[in-house]
């Protein structure tokens, strides 16, 4: 069954890795009938997952599949191609080398993804040292460290925030609005596509990818991918799905830490987002 474009299997086969993965992620971007954008660790890998069981069920699809770009696009023409990025070529840059101008994506369809900044860092330490292995300091050194941390990702917020009314066809979905109703958010990114949105298929496909379902699914390694397989599979912080609980930063920071965190979430991010220091997410 035909998974991928021919200019990828091109790239796969004539060119170095290196050079194959940059001119298919380039090749995507251009061709991709939706985009969905965010930044690390705010929730992208649960929306791919909810996408695939909802498209599983209603095209009768392998079971377990996972969109992988244009993969369910061959499988059935019906559904798009979607491709999946963070817009960032890594998280370890400095505040001032985080990109500003976007206006490649002024034509583009595309649902942006967010999560609260003080949620999103917290996980990151974790990829970071978990995952990743590339950071052996203390959380607070990372969380307030000048190379990845949370002015960083503010900056990197604050620039998409600036950007976004630039792009008609674009949808805001916070992350905290998947959690508390999973089954709306499903059915607002596939009614943005273009999609009238099955209820039943939505409620099962809700189901299907509960935070525990997906945990079982990567201990047991079903994804089949790398990139979907517990870091440790007795180290709960090691895993790609990780708790995904909504204020979960406070179990890890002290109130002075917090506090400082606030201070510049109010200072950078200013009301963006409806992420403050007054509006406190619920544990």
């Amino acid at each position: 069954m035909k998974t991928e474009d021919l200019p990828q299997r091109i790239f796969k086969t004539f060119l170095p890795r290196r050079l194959a993965l940059t001119a298919s992620k380039r090749y995507k971007f251009l061709t991709a009938d939706y985009l969905i954008v965010s930044y690390p660790k705010s929730g992208r890998t649960w929306l791919r997952v909810m996408l695939s069981e909802y498209f599983v069920a209603r095209y009768d699809l392998p079971a377990g599949s996972l969109i992988e770009f244009a993969n369910f696009h061959y499988m059935d023409s019906q559904i798009p191609k979607i491709y999946f990025t963070h817009d960032i070529r890594n998280t370890l840059l400095t505040p001032a080398e985080v990109a500003r101008d976007r206006s490649v994506y002024h034509n583009k369809r595309l649902v942006f993804v967010v999560r609260d900044p003080r949620d999103v860092v917290v996980s990151m330490y974790f990829q970071r040292t978990k995952r990743d292995e590339n950071f052996d300091g203390s959380m607070s050194e990372y969380v307030f460290g000048a190379v990845g941390g949370f002015e960083t990702l503010l900056c990197f917020y604050k620039s998409w925030l600036e950007t976004l009314p630039d792009i008609p066809a674009s949808l805001l979905l916070k992350y905290e609005e998947m959690k508390s109703s999973p089954q709306q958010a499903l059915s607002s990114v596939l009614t943005f596509m273009g999609f009238d949105p099955d209820p039943e298929l939505v409620n099962a496909a809700v189901q299907a990818s509960t935070f525990d379902q997906m945990k079982k699914k990567e201990t047991n390694n079903e994804y089949g991918r790398a990139w979907l397989e517990a870091g440790n599979p007795d180290d709960e912080e090691s895993f790609k799905v990780r708790r995904g609980k909504v204020g979960g930063y406070r179990d890890y920071l002290s109130e002075s830490e917090i506090e400082r965190m606030n201070t510049m979430l109010d200072t950078l991010l200013p009301a963006g987002l409806g992420y403050t220091s007054r509006q406190e997410t619920p544990g």
